[in-house]
């Protein structure tokens, strides 16, 4: 038993080493630091736990995930490990090093989160034992987050009043007042949403300044509503009021809450559809579903069509949990029906609007360079560094676009530049010709392999990457400010000044400062931790028995992987907004998978 234990030590000892290796090859510390000695003893401790909290948990999910997370943050930092060597082999060793170094540590850090869920402690910390006490609280937890989310959101509404207007949100604008077509670029039924409330309110006041700051303040309402609804959906499955309240003030006490939520963006509505999309169906899967009340219903069918309708990869996102959820639908149909109708008829509706209603009333669609960013901008970094592709594919280039000034207009992180790039060129013989153009990006890819796995991780790497990275790779969260100069005449009007606007403006500098100072704190602003949580609480609820119980972190999911094969930008915090406003229930919701509500 001695002998055991001490190579168990032994095996500990080597992990922790090549765990802090792997920091030294990242770059956190250099190698004469003493630092190392104790970084090499806490670790030690840290796995000697892991290992005895864990001991007889097996799941295949966690080396799964050790594997992806390891491979992701080795992926990414790739070109920053190597280039100190010129030497293959060295090359190859370190990223080795990294690769395991990280596993061991993604290993020991997600089988202790597994466990800490599947052995019912996180049900235990998170479930309110006082369910006569809940009864009473529940009806008026809605109104109490309704209250204190239109609080603290007011004065950012004031401050930015109308609210934060940006080109695009001056596009939607012009097609409301008529003065363009009406598109699909930016979804039509948000653009027809800022009418309907914009038209009356211009009417009435002929100032289109107040117009938009109603449509605002009820995209501001509405989205108070949704968090409300949230909040007391987990209130309802049973969690402590102290983590009820918590959650909420993630929603009113972040920085970048108090900009996006009065910035106007079809982003922000689509991040409201998801989240009550989430909660609607979690209420259906932890409560009896034969008690969830038409009002729900109702939701869940908005929460439907508005995720399908309000962007792009919301409705390829629908799609693919269509199958999933008819699957669980139809295993149990005659208490799931209402189920099956209702996004039965959501598909109906979203189809419907989506097609021959668009069609009908001319609605201009997105053009097929607008879905290509990826492959564009994979295709044109092989052309900026000028590769051999062959007289005859050179050839097929020179039909469609122009690449005098490819090399100016490239930018590594932007697939706008070469979008315009193709626009400029002859588009109507690019689309005519669409599949051989297609079967070019493949050879192109399969000759030059390793440009399109380096350009697809510059052009992604803001929404898988679990940090915000130093130097050229930053990316700023929640900058947004004012109005964009137009031709319509929209300024920006102070209803909050004085020493009440500097210290609201004080404050948001400094919360949004801090996360780029404070540790966990900055893990909000981050897009790829985002990612990383919610992977994480899928495969927790992948190891527990109701596999169906899955359903709700699959919306987000797939949204994730729509944006990682259609992005324009490499990081853009709005683009993924919508999973960052789930943090609380993805965090929560896996506690409760086995838990069904009885009362």
């Amino acid at each position: 038993m001695t002998n055991i234990k001490r190579w168990a030590d032994l095996i500990l000892l080597v992990q922790a080493f090549v765990t802090i290796w792997s920091f030294e090859c990242l770059g956190m510390l250099g190698a004469s630091n003493i630092i190392w000695f104790i970084l090499l003893a806490a670790v030690i401790l840290l796995y000697r736990f892991s290992s005895k909290y864990t001991a007889g948990l097996s799941t295949k999910t966690v080396p799964v995930t050790a594997v992806v997370f390891s491979g992701l943050y080795t992926f990414y930092n790739m070109s920053s490990i190597t280039k100190q060597y010129d030497n293959l082999f060295f090359k190859v060793i370190v990223l080795f090093v990294v690769f395991t170094g990280l596993f061991i540590l993604f290993y020991h850090g997600l089988k202790t989160v597994y466990k800490w869920y599947l052995s019912l402690n996180a049900l235990e910390l998170f479930r309110t034992q006082c369910t006569n006490d809940a009864n009473g609280i529940k009806s008026k937890v809605f109104l109490i987050s309704f209250v204190i989310c239109m609080i603290f959101w007011m004065p950012g509404y004031l401050y930015e009043f109308p609210g934060i207007v940006t080109p695009d949100s001056i596009n939607q604008i012009e097609q409301v007042l008529g003065l363009v077509p009406l598109s699909n670029h930016h979804p039509l039924m948000h653009t027809l949403l800022i009418g309907f409330c914009l038209r009356p309110i211009f009417a009435i006041t002929g100032d289109l300044v107040t117009a938009i700051g109603f449509y605002t303040f009820v995209q501001m309402v509405l989205m108070a509503l949704i968090v409300s609804y949230s909040i007391n959906s987990l209130k309802l499955i049973g969690l402590k009021l102290r983590w009820v309240y918590l959650s909420l003030a993630f929603y009113v006490l972040i920085p970048f809450q108090w900009v996006y939520i009065v910035t106007v963006w079809k982003d922000v509505l689509f991040a409201g559809f998801i989240m009550l999309f989430v909660t609607t169906l979690i209420r259906v899967l932890l409560i009896d579903i034969e008690k969830i009340k038409i009002t729900d219903l109702i939701l869940h069918f908005i929460a439907c069509v508005g995720t399908a309708l309000f962007r792009s990869n919301g409705l390829y996102a629908f799609l693919l949990m269509i199958p999933l959820l008819c699957i669980w639908g139809f295993k149990a149909f005659r208490i799931r029906k209402r189920m099956i109708y209702t996004w039965g008829l959501s598909l109906a509706v979203i189809l419907i609007i989506r097609f021959p209603a668009m069609s009908a009333f001319g609605v201009i669609q997105p053009d097929i360079i607008e879905s290509l960013s990826i492959p564009i901008q994979l295709f044109c970094r092989v052309l900026v560094e000028d590769k051999d592709l062959g007289m005859e594919d050179t050839m097929m280039v020179n039909k469609v676009i122009d690449t005098t000034y490819i090399h100016e207009l490239y930018a590594p992180d932007f697939a706008d530049n070469m979008k315009e790039l193709f626009r400029a060129g002859d588009i109507d013989y690019f689309e005519e010709h669409i599949f051989e153009y297609a079967s070019l990006w493949i050879r192109t890819g399969l000759k030059y392999p390793s440009v399109y796995i380096d350009e697809y991780k510059n052009m992604t790497y803001g929404y898988w990457y679990p940090d915000n990275p130093a130097g050229e790779g930053t990316y700023t969260v929640a900058d947004n400010d004012g109005v964009c100069n137009n031709g319509l005449g929209i300024e920006r009007r102070w209803l909050l000044g004085g020493s009440c606007a500097r210290l609201w403006q004080k404050i948001r500098e400094i919360g949004t400062k801090l996360s780029t100072m404070l540790p966990l704190y900055g893990v909000l602003f981050c897009m790829g931790a985002a990612f990383f949580i919610e992977c994480i609480s899928i495969g927790v609820v992948l190891t527990q028995k109701q596999k169906g119980k899955i359903l709700p972190l699959l919306l987000p999911f797939f949204a994730v992987c729509t944006v990682l094969i259609a992005t324009p930008v490499a990081a853009d915090f709005r683009y993924t907004y919508f999973l960052t406003m789930l943090l609380p229930i993805i965090v929560i919701y896996p506690a409760f998978t086995d838990y069904k509500l009885t009362e």
